[in-house]
């Protein structure tokens, strides 16, 4: 895969999943990626306020940190691939384990969000 194609996957994925997040949690007052905002310096824990205007105060919207691990990989055994997936470390599954050779990139990202405040009522 080319870095052209590579990066218009990325943000299609991540953009596709803003778009689902937002969907699942509509009918909370949770907000994925607030447009109405006014955010403070690099320095403050919260990302920001928003700003609507039947809220004086403003709700506070937190900033979503995701740090994902790209890599390529060739096992031994020949079989080479992208795989995509979030980072983790010294995860040994199954007792199993495989020389690789690869090369691991980054991707990260912020997503600012306003955590519910309302939990949604369930039919039972």
């Amino acid at each position: 895969m080319d870095l052209k194609d590579f990066i218009s996957t990325s943000l299609t994925q991540i953009a596709e999943g803003i778009l689902a997040a937002s969907e699942a949690l509509k009918d909370t007052d949770a907000v994925v990626n607030p447009t109405r905002l006014t955010t403070y310096s690099n320095a403050a824990q919260g990302f920001g306020r928003t700003t609507e205007r039947n809220d004086s105060e403003g709700r506070l919207v937190e900033r979503v940190t995701f740090d994902v691990a790209v890599s390529t990989e060739g096992e031994t055994q020949g079989k080479a691939g992208l795989k995509v997936g979030v980072a983790s470390f010294g995860v040994n599954v199954g007792g199993d384990m495989k020389e690789k050779a690869g090369k691991e990139s980054r991707i990260q990202f912020t997503i600012p969000m306003v955590f519910p405040s309302v939990r949604t009522k369930t039919v039972e």
